[in-house]
């Protein structure tokens, strides 16, 4: 059985691996292709982080950046077992905190010295994917795993949340989506893939959340982001007390119809706003969310569509 992390993961890599083949097969053979090809997980899920080391005595920082596609919040406190907060809110701001850290080696000081080491984000995704990990577990004396509990403990996640206190100066929006080549591009890509798939047998490859290069930047998508407002569309629940065996559901928002829908396997059911709010998204394994801006592009789009 896979965590739902875990299966997110899968999926998002399979993308990938069919997308690059697909680049390679073009390159290879030379093929026209009526548009670029975009992976939409780059543009969808990825944001850049930043990890800042600073020596607290000769103050010499450096800056790390990495490429993810899902943040991983622990909702207990790993050191003292007790549980962090009740708020999504609260949970972001203990990630995002300055922390302490000794014995780092420094290269100004040619020695260990006592560091401080703070997150940022550099460049934020149109999907916001934020897991909140509840599984504790607890080791012997020997390091090695005595047992796995889940942490119930309810957190607040509300309807709008606004990251902007955690991004720099330098920050960049997410991508807007343009539907004019984005559209055609994933139509004319369907169209081809199994002409193309057929070819060329995808190289598995593991998502290097290390390598900043994996991001795809366009020179007119980098800019400096104003604001960092995202609102709730998903919410994935596990149900069961193992991290071993249990269920998974999922209930999203659709903003064309301004509803949210259950998923349970082959089940889907319309579900209030309240109760998403009130009974699944405390008691959540992963909430997703969509920056405003692009919520705001989405509905005209649906609309015009239809008619």
């Amino acid at each position: 059985m896979y965590d739902s992390h875990e299966f997110l993961n899968l999926v998002i890599s399979l993308i990938t691996d069919e997308i690059d083949a697909i680049k390679n097969q073009i390159n290879d053979q030379s093929l026209l292709f009526l548009h670029n090809i975009i992976d939409p997980t780059t543009n969808n899920f990825q944001f850049c982080l930043a990890t800042e080391r600073c020596c607290e005595i000769c103050g010499m920082s450096t800056i790390k950046t990495e490429i993810h596609t899902a943040l991983l919040i622990h909702v207990t406190d790993e050191e003292f077992k007790t549980t962090k907060t009740n708020s999504l809110s609260d949970l972001l701001e203990n990630y995002f905190a300055s922390e302490s850290m000794d014995g780092c080696y420094c290269d100004k000081c040619q020695s260990n010295q006592r560091k401080y080491i703070k997150y940022s984000l550099e460049r934020l995704p149109r999907i916001f994917i934020f897991y909140l990990k509840r599984w504790h577990i607890t080791k012997n004396s020997n390091g090695e795993l005595q047992s796995v509990s889940k942490e119930d403990h309810p957190i607040d996640c509300t309807l709008d949340i606004n990251v902007y206190p955690f991004c720099s100066t330098n920050t960049l929006q997410p991508p807007m989506i343009n539907y004019l080549e984005e559209l055609p591009n994933l139509k004319d890509l369907l169209k081809q893939r199994e002409e193309l798939i057929n070819t060329i047998e995808p190289k598995r490859a593991k998502l290097e959340e290390t390598n900043s290069e994996k991001m795809e930047m366009y020179e007119e998508e980098n800019v400096i982001s104003t604001h960092a407002n995202y609102r709730l569309f998903a919410v994935i629940n596990h149900h069961g007390g193992s991290s071993d065996v249990g269920h998974y559901t999922s209930t999203v928002y659709d903003a064309k119809g301004d509803t949210w829908w259950t998923y349970d396997d082959t089940s889907v059911t319309s579900c209030t706003e309240q109760r998403v709010l009130k009974d699944l998204a405390p008691d959540a394994y992963g909430v997703m969310y969509m920056h405003k801006d692009i919520l705001k592009l989405f509905q005209p789009v649906i609309d015009k569509s239809m008619q």
